[in-house]
């Protein structure tokens, strides 16, 4: 019996361990939170599906409407300590003096943005957006760089604290239902469509390591050189064209 027990909790562990569920978890998260917004004054949406503009398709996690503008919400289920910079591509994470690198989310999240953009922007409402990148409270944002006033690095316990406390905003509840109605249209939502957004995605990243293998820049095409870090502790490979890009491996 005690036997069967371990086994289930060891297979529970490992199920709640995979990338995809802990993903799940964190935008959970962020859920509960934003579900305490005044809905007089915001509207939520939650997992759209959008077309980009390359033809593609983004996947954004949350989006807040509201009279200040668009918050769109990137959560990052993450532990440790977090550095980051809004202009670099990539991220730290330290675990347990272990070193790893992500994508910026910022970065990330402009994408999200542009395909908005794209479904409200032919018309007449022009509304201010913010990025927030909100990470779960067992991470520590030990040194982040952003300037950005409409750029927002978080935790997931403070995102509604950071998108009350913005003002100067000019969107009417007119505006707001509009805005909406518009991004619920256009969401995907055919069978099939999440997996296969999924699929492409793995399929970007696995050609973006091939690519850094060869030594060749994912962004933008060019050589990837060997670069000394600043405090001169190790080195990383990066674009040859810095600072036009600023593509690190």
């Amino acid at each position: 019996m005690s036997y069967l027990f371990l086994s289930l909790l060891l297979l529970l562990a490992v199920f709640a361990s995979s990338p995809k569920v802990k993903g799940k978890i964190g935008e959970g998260k962020v859920r509960y939170f934003l579900g305490k917004l005044d809905p007089e004054r915001y509207v939520v949406v939650h997992d759209l599906l959008l077309h980009a503009r390359d033809g593609r398709t983004t996947q954004i996690d949350h989006v807040v409407i509201g009279e200040a503008g668009i918050f769109v919400i990137e959560t990052k289920n993450y532990r440790g300590w977090i550095f980051g910079s809004e202009h670099n591509n990539k991220w730290t994470q330290v675990l347990n003096r272990r070193k790893s690198f992500f994508q910026n989310p910022l970065h990330q999240n402009y994408g999200h943005i542009k395909a908005i953009e794209q479904i409200i922007g032919s018309s007449s409402i022009q509304p201010a957006y913010y990025s927030i990148i909100a990470f779960d409270p067992k991470a520590t944002i030990k040194k982040m760089e952003v300037t950005s006033p409409h750029a927002i690095v978080t935790y997931s316990n403070q995102v509604v604290k950071e998108i009350e406390r913005q003002e100067g905003g000019n969107l009417t509840a007119f505006q707001i239902k509009g805005i909406t109605q518009l991004l619920q249209k256009r969401n995907i939502v055919e069978k099939g469509a999440g997996k296969e957004h999924i699929k492409r995605v793995r399929s970007d990243q696995q050609e973006k390591k091939m690519k850094v293998k060869a030594g060749i820049c994912p962004k933008c095409g060019n050589p990837l050189v060997t670069r000394i870090r600043k405090d001169g502790k190790g080195s990383f490979k990066g674009c040859s064209s810095f600072p036009q890009c600023r593509f690190i491996a």
